[in-house]
């Protein structure tokens, strides 16, 4: 089966939201083994929204409308159905004494337009929000299913996920298995699969270009779930072979949580001490549930004082070589060592832009300490804003100790 994920809204197309509807639809249907060909987004225009669901109705088997249910007069996706299919919209009884009562206990009056979520599309089956207002709605139109669901996420996703599997039938089965590749471009990823020849009729094998990173995703359809893996479970055994410790993790594990299990699993201890990033490193260890047992103390030395003060940074260093260098990382990760006795300490020193103080804008220096006889300084030049170059300073610190633990 195949499917299109359309998402109505011009706060969308403006910018003023994101769309992660899709996403979590995708994935989720996927896992049912659909097909997802289109994802679309469609300002509040009723003439728009209509042309869009006449050309996926002749596309695809399945087409879900994210978005346009509300009470307002820019929210017309049931309008724009009705045209199409050419079906009345009726006030649902039950759904109209649950709006009632929804405002009885509530603080609110109810206005003449709320009574808009209680219509529904004549002849649809009725999907109770029970995390909102609007109901949810499936059109059966020929061989043809048309989703409609809330916009607002907290809505949507519990809906899909309660109910989307029970009307969702397809005899194909999926297996999706996801390597995230780290140390390595994206041409030298896909070139290396490809040498490997591992692809087949009913196996693709795709690279996906992340922000430090690239993702490996084996796909695999067929009627038998169970050879399916025996497969897939070959390959990515074949890959670990060809791509070894440059393999961080699987599926949506993050990098953040890939260090922190990585620590535990060495029973290491970390510390920081941040310039450029200000802290950024600390919050992305202690964002993950049981960073306490591995990261030891935090801090945020901003200030050539503060480097002096706390690290033991010579003045002459400073005075020397600059607070952007590679002699100040190197001093400031072995006072930390000092201070902490942790296993290992981090150090962050750079020019976050936009405007540099002392050297070009971009270049930053990450040390890492083990001991006297054991650290490494790694000089950076990245580009972007402020927040962007802080995030790559704070990414590439993390992704090269990954590295380094695994050898």
């Amino acid at each position: 089966m195949r499917a299109s994920i359309i998402t109505v809204g011009t706060e969308i197309l403006v910018g003023s939201i994101l769309n992660t509807h899709a996403e979590y639809i995708s994935n989720i249907l996927n896992d049912l083994g659909v097909h997802v060909d289109y994802h679309i987004s469609v300002r509040d225009n009723l003439e728009q929204i209509e042309n869009i669901l006449k050309g996926q109705l002749e596309k695809v088997d399945l087409i879900f409308l994210c978005g346009g249910l509300g009470p307002t007069a820019d929210d017309m996706t049931k309008e724009a159905v009705s045209n199409v299919i050419g079906r009345s919209i009726i006030l649902d009884e039950i759904q109209h004494k649950k709006l009632l009562k929804r405002f009885r206990e509530s603080k609110f009056k109810m206005t003449e337009n709320n009574l808009k979520q209680a219509m529904i599309i004549e002849n649809s089956t009725i999907l109770d929000n029970k995390w909102g207002i609007a109901p949810g709605e499936i059109i059966e139109y020929g061989d043809k299913k048309i989703f409609l669901l809330p916009g607002p996420p907290k809505e949507l996703r519990p809906m899909v996920d309660e109910y989307l599997k029970y009307y969702i039938t397809d005899n194909n089965e999926v297996v999706i298995r996801s390597l995230n590749v780290a140390g390595l471009g994206e041409s030298v990823v896909e070139d290396k699969i490809r040498k490997l020849n591992l692809e087949t009729k009913n196996i693709s094998i795709n690279t996906f270009a992340k922000f430090y990173d690239t993702e490996i995703k084996i796909i695999a359809e067929g009627r038998d779930r169970n050879s399916l893996i025996e497969k897939v479970d070959l390959i990515v055994s074949k890959l670990y072979d060809t791509f070894g410790t440059n393999i961080y993790s699987e599926g949506k594990i993050t990098l953040n949580e890939s260090l922190v299990k990585l620590l535990k699993e060495k029973e290491l201890k970390i510390s920081f001490a941040e310039s450029i990033t200000g802290g950024l490193l600390a919050s992305q260890i202690t964002s993950i549930s049981g960073a306490s047992s591995v990261l030891s103390e935090s801090y945020i030395t901003y200030s050539n004082d503060v480097k002096i003060k706390i690290l033991g940074v010579k003045e002459n260093t400073l005075n020397n070589y600059g607070v952007v260098s590679k002699e100040v990382a190197y001093e400031m990760a072995k006072g930390l060592r000092a201070l902490t006795k942790s296993d290992i300490c981090i150090s962050t020193t750079g020019e976050a832009g936009p405007n540099p103080s002392e050297k070009e804008v971009g270049l930053n220096y990450i040390c890492y300490y083990f001991d006297e006889n054991k650290y490494k300084v790694v000089e950076h030049k990245f580009k972007g804003t402020r927040n962007e170059i802080q995030k790559r300073v704070c990414d590439t610190a993390i992704l090269d100790l990954i590295l380094m633990l695994r050898g």
